[in-house]
């Protein structure tokens, strides 16, 4: 994230009297007390500063912006352990102070047999002139100032005077980063990662570039080969964790995700909010409150937090399954109140007078015939069919239809012909009249109060016979009519093969009956792990296509048999 997405709120709030930013002093101490040095590296924003700690551990940096820090503790014989760290109003008190506790534990220390390897100095590194050195050192001041533009100035000059000079293309990398020059940064990762193929900092760094980059097999190799490096490296483990999310491989992006935020609950790359996405994805509300309490609990002044505090009290509040199927095509299946529309057309004209629409009929001798639009049967996203009352109270199909395909047009009416037997599954009786669908229509058949996948087929079944409106479509192996999807998922070889746990319900989620992509592959995935090597492709475009219903050809709907591509 960038310093720039500041809201405006937090922005005054960190301005002092005279208009500059709110510096802060972290005051901290290393538990046990350890001699140690200690470096700050600014995780958002081009900044780093290193200090001593004395014997009994305490350590101080002084003017510092808000927002978050990587902390790097290196102690002679045990490694370095780095921690995330927020600067910010939160955390000071009233003086700006910041008094932090730095707990060293062994585990976090990075393994010894890598300080071994680090401690063997290669030809190339002792070939690096002391002037290109000098430049280096200029540009950690000139960071230590905030002045980004000319520590680039300086590390331009210490990589043309020592290609070979892998921190210094790895620094001009990180800075490109924090300024969300991804291209940039990826070319001076890889020359640093040339310099020095055995470099932690630019294959991390390279993981986390290719993810933005949308480069997720590219991002996949990299971020899995640092993880194996530096198993208890939270950043690491982070971006594996989100480039596992990206391929749509959610279990190892638990798990990866997991790691980073227990080795630094509160990392810059804010675990959290990918694993509350996937809570949300999986339907579990709580798990996803979970994660969002917790990176408010350590990122209170995050530019986000407003945000995720509505989304948190969203999906804390109680929900309403009613309001949720209000905004399904099943509760619009049949409306007396229907919006339409308007048409200006030859013959047929759909107009509104005094809240009631009308269809006009004008024939070829100029003669105009006028019928109520009454009601409609259908949720408008195949068709819905207009229906006007007759004088003895029934219904009486309209010559004109309105088509949800191509963005919504009217043409001629199916012509499936309306009786009274369509208002058997596409309304509900209430009293003496014929209404929209509501909760008993599924719940009252279900008998427990739980419908399930017998509700479904009361109507989503075979059309074909003599209680049917919708035509007489052969008979045959492959029939294939608008309301189909039944009967085509009963004959589907997974539906066969899942022994009962696979129906109606598993890609149709009560109340809301609909899905992302992502989340119908996670279906798909659930029997079939490894096909496509995992890539995130959408399963339903070759294995469940929609084609044109045997029974009304100018209507396109999802065939539910699942077979292989023809």
């Amino acid at each position: 994230m960038s310093v720039m997405r500041w809201m405006l709120g937090m922005l005054m709030a960190a301005m002092g009297a005279r208009g500059e930013p709110t510096r802060y002093e972290l005051r901290g101490r290393l538990v046990p007390a350890t001699r140690a040095s200690v470096r700050l590296d600014g995780a958002t924003a081009p900044f780093e500063d290193s200090t001593l700690a004395d014997d009994d551990g305490h350590f101080r940096f002084r003017g510092l912006l808000a927002g978050a820090y990587t902390l790097g503790a290196f102690a002679p014989g045990r490694g370095e352990m780095r921690r995330t760290i927020e600067v910010g109003p939160s955390q000071a008190d009233a003086r700006k102070r910041i008094d932090l506790t730095v707990e060293m534990r062994d585990g976090e220390f990075e393994p010894r047999d890598s300080l071994r390897r680090g401690a063997i100095v290669s030809a190339s590194e002792l070939a690096i002139p002391e002037r290109a050195r000098r430049e280096y050192e200029e540009a950690e001041k000139r960071l230590a100032r905030r002045d980004a533009e000319g520590a680039v100035a300086h590390l331009e000059r210490a990589a043309g005077l020592a290609p070979q000079f892998w921190e210094a293309w790895n620094h001009l990398g990180t800075i490109a980063y924090q300024a969300r020059d991804y291209i940039r940064a990826e070319t001076c990762f890889r020359k640093a990662l040339e310099a020095d193929p055995a470099a932690f900092q630019p294959l991390v760094n390279l993981g986390g570039v290719s993810i933005n980059l949308s480069k997720f097999e590219q991002a996949l190799q990299y971020n899995l080969y640092a993880a194996l490096t530096r198993p208890h490296d939270a950043l690491a483990n982070s971006q594996l964790g989100m480039t596992y999310f990206y391929l749509d491989k959610l279990d190892l992006a638990r798990k990866y995700l997991t790691a980073a935020k227990q080795l630094d609950p509160a990392h810059f790359s804010h675990p959290q909010l990918v694993l509350a996405e996937i809570g949300l994805r999986r339907h579990d509300r709580a798990a996803a409150v979970g994660e969002l309490a917790e990176f408010l609990q350590y990122h209170p002044d995050a530019p986000e937090a407003g945000q995720i505090k509505q989304k948190l009290a969203q999906l804390s509040a109680p929900s309403d399954p009613a309001q949720a199927f209000a905004a399904t095509g099943m509760a619009r299946t049949f409306s007396e109140a229907p919006e339409l529309t308007p048409l200006d057309g030859v013959p047929y004209s759909v107009l509104v007078k005094d809240g009631r629409y009308y269809l006009l009929n004008r024939d070829s001798e100029g003669h105009v015939r006028q019928s109520g639009i009454d009601a409609t049967i259908g949720s408008g996203r195949h068709a819905r069919v207009l229906l006007s009352r007759t004088a003895d109270g029934g219904w009486m199909e309209l010559p004109l239809a309105w088509y949800g395909a191509d963005g919504g047009r009217y043409a001629a009416s199916p012509g499936f012909g309306f009786s009274a037997k369509c208002l058997i599954c596409h309304a509900r009786q209430k009293s003496d009249r014929a209404a929209s669908f509501g909760c008993a229509s599924c719940h009252a058949a279900a008998g427990s109060g739980r419908p399930g996948q017998a509700a479904c087929l009361q109507c989503h079944l075979d059309t074909i016979g003599p209680d049917s409106a919708h035509g007489t479509a052969p008979a045959d192996d492959d029939k294939f009519e608008l309301n189909s999807a039944g009967y085509r998922l009963l004959e589907s070889r997974c539906y066969l093969g899942s022994a009962g746990k696979l129906t109606c319900t598993t890609c149709h989620p009560a109340h809301s009956f609909s899905k992302t992509p992502a989340e119908y592959r996670m279906v798909c995935r659930g029997c079939h792990p490894t096909m496509h090597n995992g890539a995130p492709l959408d399963c339903t475009r070759c294995h469940m296509p929609k084609r044109p219903a045997q029974d009304a050809a100018q209507m396109m709907v999802t065939d539910h048999r699942i077979r292989r591509p023809l």
